[in-house]
Formats: structure tokens, sequence, C-alpha cells
């Protein structure tokens, strides 16, 4: 069983019978010390600083007045059954120069020396030193009434050693806990990190996920967010009533948070803005979407994008970035960008953004200052050329270059590329014409014939 308690109510085989207090009359030897009690610690503020658990602060006190001040004192706790017995659980005392003070017994663990609910005791305060005063009081030790289990569930299961997100969990008991007591319920998360790097770190890393404080009959629910899996959350109870001791219950290893699997989407919410769209598909020219919004709380919960772009419905391979060029092959198809939010535990968010046909831009006729001029006429062994086409300075800085191929009878000739030719004896009577074509990457080129004629 995980659950410990500080003051073995969990475990004890019979619960205290209910109500049963004592208030004895001091007593003391003549001139000895006198001593009464018990009463029993509240929480204490900030007791829990930098601890996972609920004020721990639990046991009896007992005070005493010395009509002899001016000594050192100690105390001890024995079983009234076995007198001498001592029970050994940590202890304080303090007092003042008046000799008046108080001795404070912590309730001990299971397992160990422990204060055991119902059970009669015997308290002892003595001076130092041999033959020193010492007075004496017999308590019972009376805790508030608890249940004899207490454990967490999810879905009716009970949880070992692993707590699960996104879905409610239950503090189940057997048994109640006393009526009036006040019960403080805390469930506290450390990062991973925190425990793997051996608790280096600076302040308090406990983060609470349930801190809260209900009547006796309440039972508490916690939730724990899909951006805990991997870490750790401490769990832990307390029950106060005024005039009992207190019951704390810790489960002292913590448990292992673990992400459930997905049934809800990714909260839209996370995602205010998916991105803008921004750019028309042409052959060689980039398009895309800009960055999303993501709130801090889809950060904390991971929320992470994905993208596919798509040619007619067909995943393009490769093509996972926000941006996109389109290739040649891409002409005429229809161009969209799939988009994708993801965080552990939760159904993909999926959205998409359509960007219509890729097109093709054409060289304008505007960036033709002049056009190709030719000159000579077509002769056997005479050079036949052209000059120009001339081009504006916003065609040459885009890139804009200017092809030549020459035919014959309508049929290029292999490797006549250049503004000039001169027609070998085989052409004589042939139609000679020269074809340019001012050409920018990824455009439609602005195509020129010039016809030279036949070739005499």
């Amino acid at each position: 069983m995980r659950t410990t308690t500080t003051t073995g109510v969990v475990a004890a085989t019979a619960l205290a019978v209910s109500g049963l207090t004592l208030a004895p009359a001091p007593a003391a030897v003549p001139d000895g010390i006198t001593v009464t009690g018990p009463t029993y610690p509240e929480p204490q503020a900030g007791d829990a600083a930098g601890s996972p658990f609920v004020s721990e602060v639990c046991g009896l006190t007992v005070a005493f007045a010395d009509p002899t001040p001016g000594a050192r004192y100690g105390a001890s706790i024995a079983l009234a059954s076995t007198p001498g017995t001592e029970v050994e659980v940590d202890s304080s005392i303090g007092w003042d120069q008046e000799g008046i003070g108080e001795a404070t017994f912590d309730c001990g663990y299971i397992g160990e020396d422990h204060l055991v609910d119902g059970e009669t005791y015997v308290v002892t305060v003595q001076e130092g030193g041999p033959g020193g005063d010492r007075g004496q009081v017999t308590v019972v030790y009376d805790e508030v009434d608890a249940p004899l289990d207490l454990w967490l569930s999810a879905g009716g299961e009970r949880l070992v050693d692993t707590v699960p997100t996104g879905v409610p969990v239950d503090f189940v008991r057997e048994g109640a806990w006393e009526e009036g007591a006040t019960v403080t319920t805390r469930v506290s998360m450390v990062r991973r990190e925190v425990v793997e790097d051996d608790w280096q770190v600076d302040g308090d890393p406990f983060v609470d996920v349930l801190s809260q404080t209900t009547t006796s009959g309440a039972v508490p629910r916690f939730s724990l967010p899909h951006y805990f899996d991997g870490d750790y959350v401490f769990v832990s109870v307390r029950a106060d009533k005024p005039g009992r001791a207190p019951v704390v219950v810790t489960f002292e290893d913590p448990f292992e948070v673990v992400a459930s699997p997905g049934t809800t989407v990714v909260p839209a919410g996370w995602v205010p803005a998916p991105g803008t769209k921004a750019g028309t598909p042409y052959l060689g020219e980039t398009v895309g979407v800009s960055a999303p919004t993501i709130t801090p709380s889809g950060k904390r919960a991971e929320v992470a994008t994905s993208y596919q772009w798509f040619l007619d419905g067909k995943k393009i391979p490769g093509a996972t970035k926000r941006t996109y060029a389109p290739p040649v092959q891409t002409l005429g198809g229809r161009l969209t960008l799939g988009i994708q939010f993801t965080a552990p535990g939760y159904l993909p968010r999926n959205g998409s953004f359509n960007f219509g046909t890729v097109l093709q831009r054409a060289v304008p006729a505007a960036w033709v200052r002049s056009p190709a001029v030719r000159s000579g006429a077509p002769r056997v062994g005479r050079v036949s050329s052209v000059s120009g086409p001339t081009l504006t300075p916003s065609a040459v800085s885009a890139g804009t270059r200017v092809y030549f191929q020459w035919y014959v009878d309508g049929r290029k000739v292999p490797g006549a590329t250049s503004r000039s030719y001169k027609p070998p004896a085989s052409t004589r009577g042939a139609t000679l014409t020269l074809a340019i074509a001012i050409s920018k990457p990824a455009w439609k080129p602005l195509q020129q014939t010039v016809s030279f004629g036949r070739i005499g």
C-alpha cells in the first residue's frame, strides 16, 4: 500500500473511541514540576514551504512550570502500560527564566516508534542532573477519526504508481473523516528535470495543482493538464479538529504523470491565429503563410505545428515547410497547404489554406526597348545577322536573357544559336528564319521571328 501516515491511523486495526478526551488534574511532587496538557498542534503558516506536502506538524504538547527555576530540563514520553518504556519519537523542549516551558512530541512514523491513537502515555519533565525535580502527567493520545484507507482513483481504477492526464482523479476512502473535522488536501507537481538533476534548484520547485481545505464530508477531485506528461506529483492530506490530534496522510513516493490517449481536439482557443496567407502561386515564386499565434496556455501544452503542401489533393513529397515555390511540373494544378496542430494527449486540429491554380507569368512586351533588326541578304557563304533586341534595365535586373535559334526550311539548325549565321552551299534555295526568345526562368517567354527569305 502506498499510503503512509505519520500518525498510524491509516494502518491501525481500529479507530479510537470517538469523543474520548482526557484533561487530568496537574500532577506534581512537593516542590516539583507541574505538568499540564496535552494540547495539539495546528497547521503552521509556511510550514510546507519547500515541501510538496501539507503541513506535517503533528503529535502533542504539554506545558510545565517549575517553582524553583534556574535549571535545565528534559522531557520523555512512555507507555503507561509499561512504565519506563520510552517511545523514541522526535521531541523538543523550551522554557524561560521563570521555569515555564513546553515540551512537544512528534507523532512519529509507522515502521518506527510512533504515537498510537487511543493509547495512554506518561509524559515526564525533569530538571537536568541527578536527583533533579520532576513532574508527570498521564495523557491519552486522541486523534481525529480517520478513514481506514485512502487512495486515488481514475475511471474506477485504483492508481498505484502513475496518474493519467486529462481525466478526473478522485480521492477514494474506506470509512470517513470525523464529523466537524477540516480536511486539507494538497497535490503538488515537480518537473522531471528537477528530479533528474538531483534537485539542484534555487527556490521552491513545487507547483500546487490542488490545495484546498474542505469539511469532513467533501471529496476532492483534480485533473492534470496534458503538458505535465513525464513530470511527478506528490499527494498528501491533513485532518484537524480543535482538541484532537491531527491526522496527516502522505503518499510518500511521487506519482509519475502519464498522458492519456487523446479524446478531445487541440482547443481552438490555443491557436487564435493559424497564420496569414501570402502570395499568388506563379511558377518559381514563393508562396506560404506566416507563423501561427499560440497562446501561453498552448505553449505550456507543447502545441506543435506541421505543414504539408498538396497539388490537386495529392501530397507533394518533401513539401513540409510554411513556404513553397511551385516548379514547372505543377503548372495548372490546384495548390493547397495543409496545417496541423498537435499536443500530447489531444487529437490533432487540422486546417488548410487554398492558394488556387498554379500560374505562369509571361515576359511583358514592355521589357523590349527595341526589337531585333535583320542585316544582310541571305546568300550562301555570306553572314546574315540581327542587331538587338534591346532589353530595358528592369528586364536585365530580373534575369531576362535573349536566346537565338536559326531554321532552314522550318528545321532547326543544330548549334546555330547566335545572332549571326552563314548559310552553307547545301542550303541554297531554302528559306532562312531566326527565332528569338526573350526568356526569364519559369516565365512564359516572349517570342519573335525574323524572316530572311530564300537563300541565294
